[in-house]
């Protein structure tokens, strides 16, 4: 098979992979079958190499994060997915942070509240990493990452090339940036701005928010994050409360009874349980009100 003979090249240049692997293992949501190779680089070289390897031995193959905000399918994945979680370096300079792609947001945002930087606080309790961050533009409590990104560096899979945007050739908006139009792109890093502070005060604004964090989102059950994009003018969770939805359950999949915005794992949930509570919230939301909520969560099959 082509993924055996990737699999012993992987191996022959010191790369992490695996066979067979378990993806509800490696999923926030704790769902998903298995997928035929699993590979971990550890730095930006090796994922190049990696997808050099995947694309001679013509396996199929997806780059994902550290499994946040995605459902994977209950079929699994017939092919090879590259987790970035490993590439997870942090380095402060002056009043800037660099991050490789793989780099936890919390890790990111206590790094910068270490040297006494601010401007990343709300980033603390996004599950996710900085990669999957940027490509969304991910954002809690007013504060998203444009806001304090410089330069985010990319690799590209089509022209085999790294690159690098500048601020505004992100084209960001809410939940949105290029790489959101570009999936031939990979990112692999960014930088950040920061603004001088008090680390103390840094670190209880970090306190706070997740003292709010575990008051009122589902944290004690495996969750994807925010299931549906805001809609304009509006709030998901909101629109999904007052729809009588709020506890819905379809199989192990739930409507928070918390938090409405959330769809959790209440115990043995399939991909297929919440693929179809997300179509049942979305019909009724838009036969109440309609509007027609848009998917947060991606779906890898």
């Amino acid at each position: 098979m082509n993924t055996d003979l990737a699999y012993n090249e992987l191996l022959l240049n010191n790369i992490s992979a695996e066979r067979g692997v378990c993806l509800a293992n490696h999923s926030t949501f704790k769902i998903g079958g298995e997928c035929d190779l699993a590979v971990f680089p550890t730095n930006k070289e090796e994922l190049v190499l990696s997808l050099d390897i995947l694309k001679k031995h013509n396996v199929k193959h997806r780059v994902i994060g550290r499994g946040s905000n995605i459902l994977f399918a209950d079929e699994g994945f017939d092919g090879a997915l590259v987790f970035t979680s490993r590439m997870c370096a942090v380095s402060v300079n002056d009043k800037t942070v660099y991050a490789e792609s793989g780099a936890t947001m919390k890790a990111v945002a206590l790094a910068a509240a270490k040297a006494g930087l601010s401007g990343l606080e709300f980033a603390h309790g996004i599950p996710g990493s900085i990669g999957g961050g940027v490509y969304m533009n991910a954002g809690a409590y007013g504060g998203e990452l444009s806001n304090a990104l410089v330069y985010s560096e990319y690799y590209d899979t089509e022209n085999n090339v790294f690159g690098r945007f500048e601020y505004d050739d992100h084209a960001f908006r809410y939940r949105h940036s290029v790489y959101s139009d570009r999936p031939e792109l990979i990112v692999v890093g960014a930088c950040f701005a920061l603004e001088s502070g008090d680390p103390e005060a840094i670190k209880g604004q970090i306190d706070e928010y997740m003292r709010k964090r575990k008051s009122t989102q589902p944290l004690e059950y495996p969750n994807a994050g925010s299931a549906f994009k805001r809609p304009v003018g509006d709030f998901a969770a909101r629109l999904i409360d007052v729809s009588g939805l709020k506890g819905h359950s379809v199989g192990g999949a739930q409507v928070s009874e918390k938090h409405a915005g959330f769809i959790v794992n209440k115990g043995g949930a399939t991909a297929a349980d919440v693929l179809l509570l997300m179509e049942n919230i979305k019909e009724v939301v838009y036969k109440k009100h309609g509007i027609l909520l848009e998917s947060e969560i991606e779906y890898v099959k």
